[in-house]
């Protein structure tokens, strides 16, 4: 029978507390003799917050692991965004250019000539 919302016998809850603090204990047990952890720093509070952080951190799907790793990817697809803006920005002028004067442009980045014509090429050192 409930009363509010709760029943009346708390037999199976005190038991399940019971099973969670023997864990608890093996586990305390556990890292103070293998691992030479002081007893009065592991407890359920720092147990059950360790935990937490590993969960935190690696297991769950919005990880601190995922969220370094999705900052690192929106960084790099940032700089690929400026690149190709400034490449648009070139090509949109290489166009304008091969629009205005087609022959200035041949004979500018492709280095086409006239069969009676000689090109020399002079670089400019940067």
């Amino acid at each position: 029978m409930l009363f509010f919302g709760f029943p009346r016998n708390f037999n199976y809850l005190s038991e399940n507390f019971f099973i969670m603090g023997s864990i608890l204990k093996l586990l305390q047990d556990t890292l103070y003799r293998y691992a030479k952890i002081p007893s009065h720093w592991v407890n359920k509070f720092t147990i059950i917050g360790f935990i937490f952080f590993i969960w935190i951190g690696f297991i769950d799907s919005h990880s601190l692991w995922e969220s370094y790793l999705l900052s690192r990817s929106l960084n790099r697809l940032e700089n690929d965004k400026e690149f190709y803006i400034k490449n648009i920005e070139v090509a949109k002028a290489d166009r304008k250019d091969l629009e205005n004067n087609k022959e200035k442009f041949a004979r500018e980045k492709y280095y086409m000539h006239a069969d009676d014509e000689e090109v020399f090429i002079i670089e400019r050192r940067k």
